[in-house]
């Protein structure tokens, strides 16, 4: 029976990398055919120099406001043309993988997609690495529920075309895998991964060999390395938090704005579009995603007073169309927030140490992926995003400890990041797919050891190490959890007094220990994890009564969240997924 199920435990394995190599292939194409197209057009749009930038800073002031306007208009009508031939509104990612059991509408993506287009075209504030993603998912979701997989198998194929596109807009494959495991999913799981990483190893494949293995942008070799510098990275980090919260509540405020103004989508979009035009009319950096402006930044060095005048306008105008209802992304313009803050940061470093003699785009550098992992939470998807962006393994460490800072100062002021707050209102939480959803009760082991309060010291190292325990919980003759007795203390105390006997469990132990309830969430149990060093917390039965019921490991936790990561949440009674109407 063993060997029949591990055969077939390898064949399902099999079958599951199978998928996602068909995703990863096929998926690829319309996203390589969107990533030519959105570089191809605007050439057409705004003719006559080798990038945009340089495009639109020649075109005249007329045309300058007149094309984003309208383009950002069209795009909304297309947008609503779409909705009416019955494509629907249609959704992102992350909804179709936690909310929606995998399915991605395919008519509604395609109808965004050439939205985003004609938004691309136009040189509006937005990414356009949006569509590149959401094509191959929506081509993987719409293959998957014609073989009639089950929701766990959708959920997945959802994710390996969304990991092979990004892989085919950034040329990014353990990057793009990190990042849809990170973000999408909300965990790691080692079930996932290798499906995840033949997806975007093939799309990065495919795209290497239609637009050549150059990384996204290309570099000197360049150091941040001195201690001096590592300390200014860590000031970096924390500003990069700071710039990605203020991003984020630009994103909400932006959105609270158009809804109050109650205007028609397509009206929004243009006026959004129109201060886009008056923006470039002065700086003419901020069309489009950002990517050439970075490129540029990266060829020469801007003055600081500027770069920070073109980190407030993408401040503003990212956000805009956004809020608009405009189709696209947010990745490309967090590295072009994160590349001007860094870039003026650096500056600044000069000025104050002449002696650092560190090249400016190295701040630059690092303020990306800073910027990045503040503003996904996700650092170690952006650091190693940003470095398959670069190749430059000179800031790799200055780039770890930026983005480190970056994040946790970004996710002490923002709950949700800025993918999971639009998934937030849909009706999700931003953790990963169990939380919420799954209790303490669902973990708890209602085996305890605890000891009275009056138990000497000696006796109290002895269960600990019989235990093998690092924490034993202090109760009283009722049951009532009074605290918990360390290891740790317990050794110190006992190794420091002349007579260890004199002290009991009461003594030592810790009064303010954290505890959990039976019908507590998942999440917030890890954020008590987060206060209280410890591998398991005790489960009270209410917060009054205190008697001792059991313990939530951490470990246990955890691998609830890896199974449920690739299961999903469960559909409700009529098939649709919880929290939907």
């Amino acid at each position: 029976m063993h060997r029949v199920e591990e055969r077939e435990g390898v064949a399902e394995q099999a079958s599951i990398l199978a998928w996602a190599l068909a995703v990863g292939a096929l998926g690829s194409a319309p996203a390589l055919a969107f990533r030519w197209a959105a570089s191809a057009l605007p050439d057409l749009v705004w003719p006559g120099a080798p990038d945009l930038v340089q495009a639109v800073a020649r075109a005249p002031a007329a045309l300058r406001i007149a094309v984003p306007t309208l383009g950002l208009l069209l795009a909304g009508l297309v947008l609503v043309a779409g909705e009416r031939a019955g494509a629907g509104r249609g959704w992102d990612i992350l909804e179709a993988v936690r909310l929606r059991d995998g399915v991605l509408p395919l008519r509604a993506t395609l109808v965004r997609a050439a939205s985003s287009l004609v938004t691309v075209a136009s040189a509006g504030p937005v990414g356009r690495e949006g569509a590149i993603v959401l094509l191959p998912a929506a081509l993987g979701s719409a293959l998957g529920r014609r073989a009639r997989l089950p929701p766990r198998r959708l959920r997945l194929l959802v994710a390996c075309g969304a990991a092979a596109g990004l892989a085919c807009a950034y040329n990014t494959p353990l990057g793009a895998a990190l990042f849809t495991m990170e973000i999408v999913f909300g965990t790691f799981s080692l079930e996932a991964l290798a499906p995840l990483v033949v997806a975007s190893a093939t799309g990065t494949l495919l795209a290497r060999h239609l637009f050549g293995p150059a990384p996204v942008f290309e570099l000197p070799p360049l150091v941040l390395g001195s201690a001096g510098e590592v300390a200014a990275v860590a000031l970096l980090g924390v500003l990069a938090g700071l710039g990605a919260s203020a991003f984020l509540g630009a994103l909400r405020a932006a959105g609270a704005l158009w809804r109050r103004a109650r205007l028609p989508r397509p009206a929004s979009m243009a006026l959004a579009g129109l201060a886009v035009g008056a923006a470039v009319l002065a700086y003419p950096e901020v069309v489009g995603n950002g990517r050439e402006a970075i490129a540029d930044l990266f060829r020469s060095p801007v003055a600081p007073s500027h770069a920070l005048a073109l980190l407030g306008l993408r401040l503003v105008l990212t956000p805009l169309a956004v809020g608009a209802g405009t189709v696209g992304g947010v990745f490309t313009p967090t590295l072009f927030l994160g590349a001007m803050l860094g870039s003026a940061f650096g500056a600044g470093v000069q000025a104050l140490l002449p002696s650092a003699g560190a090249d400016p785009r190295a701040w630059a550098v690092v303020g990306m992926g800073a910027f990045l992992a503040g503003t996904t939470h996700a650092p170690l998807t952006a650091v190693v995003m940003v470095f398959e962006m670069t190749l430059d393994y000179g800031v790799a460490v200055p780039l770890l400890v930026g983005a480190a800072l970056a994040a946790v100062v970004a996710t002490r002021l923002a709950r949700a990041s800025v993918y999971t707050e639009a998934l937030s209102r849909a009706g999700a939480p931003p953790g990963p797919a169990a939380a919420g959803r799954d209790r303490v009760r669902d973990v708890m082991a209602a085996e305890h050891i605890a000891v009275p309060p009056d138990l000497p010291l000696p006796e109290v190292l002895s269960r600990l190490l019989a235990a093998r325990r690092n924490h034993l919980y202090v109760a009283d003759d009722a049951g009532r959890f009074l605290g918990a007795v360390s290891l740790h203390d317990a050794t110190r105390i006992a190794g420091e007094a002349p007579d260890p006997s004199a002290f009991a469990a009461a003594d030592v132990m810790n009064r303010r220990f954290e505890a959990t309830f039976p019908d507590e969430s998942l999440e917030r149990v890890l954020d008590r994890f987060g206060r209280q060093s410890c591998e398991r917390l005790p489960v009270l039965d209410g917060p009054r009564s205190r008697r001792l019921l059991g313990t939530a490991s951490k470990r246990d936790i955890l691998a609830l969240y890896a199974r449920a990561l690739v299961a999903g949440p469960p559909a409700g009674p009529d098939g649709a997924a919880p929290g939907k109407a």
